[in-house]
Formats: C-alpha cells, structure tokens, sequence
C-alpha cells in the first residue's frame, strides 16, 4: 500500500469519527488511496489519525455502507473497484421477466464535446457555456437493443477523454472514471417516469416512435459529494422490468 502521513485528530468522538471519514475520502478522491488497495488494519490506521479504534471502525463501516469501501471476509478493507459485479448490483437495475441480470452490451454511438446548456450546467453544477462530454450509447441486452442512453459530464473532471477510451475500455464507464481519471463514483439519485419514445430513441431501438417507454434520469455523483455525471436512459420495458435491490449480509 502507499505510504500514507500521519495525521493527528484532536476531538470529540462524535466529530473525530467525521474527520477521519473526511480524510479517508479526500485520500480515495485525489488517488493517495486507489481500487482494489488493501488497508492496513483497523489498528495501525487509529494510530496513524491518532484516534481510538472504535473512532475509526465509525468511519470505515460508514464508507462500506456508502458502497465506497469493501470488506473481503478473511482479507481485510479495500477501496472498492466498480467493476462488473458491483454496477450490476449498484447501478444496473433492469432485468427480465424472471429476475436474471446480465451486463449489457454496450455500442457507443455518438461522441462530441459542447459547452454546457443551462440545464447542464444546473445539475452538473458548471457555469452555463462550461465544457461537457456528451455521449450517447445503445445497451442491449440478450442482442437487442434495450436502453438508449444520453450521458452529459463535466469536461475538466475527464480531461482527456476521447471516443477511442470509451470504445476500447475494459470494464464498465465508471471502471474507466474511476481507473483512468480518478473519479469514483459512489451514488446516485433516479427519477423515472413512463414517456412517449422520440424519434431519436424509437430508432435506436428499433419501436415505432411514440411507443411508451421507461425515462431514467440518473444524477452520479462522486465520494466527495460532487455531481459530475447526467444520465438520461429511455428503455424499451416490453421484457424488462426495473429492479431495485438492497443488500443482504
């Protein structure tokens, strides 16, 4: 593991615990601690903050609750990786008639940078006229085409990105924000509502234009609380269904 500095917290519990929760993050954010990095243990880490280890087992089992870290029966607390298994679990929430899930497959179909619109600029966050990403991406599941996707994110969060990383990436998008740009993604708000199709979406996938559909709006945020990505899904429910899942120790 990276050789983290000391850092010494003087406080109450009930802020200490905020403090070393707030440090923790700020490493993952800026890469000090990256996916898949092991922790050291709970003990060593309360004596590096300078806090008993009841403090900071507060702080850790709040960030595994966050989806942010990981525990691994028998092999101790990692930074959690968003790989295939864990947006599936997270973010992936469609499945079919029977309950299955399956990563779906996904084509990129447009690919462009613009200076954000107002309402852009709003969730994200920017200033109007600000750079953003804009994608757009076809998901199929068991080979047709499922989920039209519009992405909008910030441009300076992902300096750098271009259409060839996200057609040759390994791994899911977030793998590829959190791996290649240090963004990790560690929650979102959905709204959804029931919408006649666009001409755009009905092409896409392959219905009549005003068939009804499913709108998922999705609103990522990363570990520091900070929106970086707008997500607009139109799916075609005919065989899927909108599943929500909790997990089960």
């Amino acid at each position: 593991m990276t050789q983290l500095p000391a850092a010494s917290i003087s406080a109450q519990p009930g802020i200490a615990y905020r403090k070393v929760k707030s440090i923790l993050i700020s490493e993952i954010a800026s890469g000090a601690l990256q996916p898949g990095v092991k922790f050291p243990n709970e003990t060593a880490l309360a004596k590096r903050f300078g806090v008993s280890v009841g403090t900071l087992r507060r702080a850790v089992e709040e960030l595994v609750a966050e989806n942010i870290l990981v525990r691994q029966h028998g092999r101790g607390t990692f930074v959690r990786s968003l790989d295939e298994e864990r947006f599936l679990f997270q973010f992936f929430k469609l499945a079919d008639r029977d309950g299955n899930f399956e990563y779906p497959k996904v084509e990129l179909v447009a690919f462009s940078q613009a200076q954000a619109t107002s309402q852009e600029a709003k969730v994200l966050g920017l200033q109007s006229g600000d750079a953003v990403f804009r994608l757009e991406n076809v998901l199929s599941l068991q080979d047709r085409a499922t989920v039209h996707d519009r992405i909008s994110i910030d441009a300076k969060l992902f300096e750098g990105l271009t259409q060839q990383c996200l057609t040759q990436r390994a791994g899911t998008i977030y793998e590829l924000y959190q791996r290649r740009f240090g963004v990790t993604i560690a929650c979102a708000d959905e709204r959804l509502r029931a919408e006649d199709a666009d001409a755009r979406s009905a092409e896409l996938l392959g219905i009549a234009p005003g068939a009804s559909v499913l709108r998922i709006e999705r609103v990522a945020f990363t570990v520091e609380n900070r929106p970086c990505e707008w997500r607009i899904s139109i799916v075609n429910s005919s065989r899927v269904d909108y599943v929500s899942r909790s997990a089960h120790n």
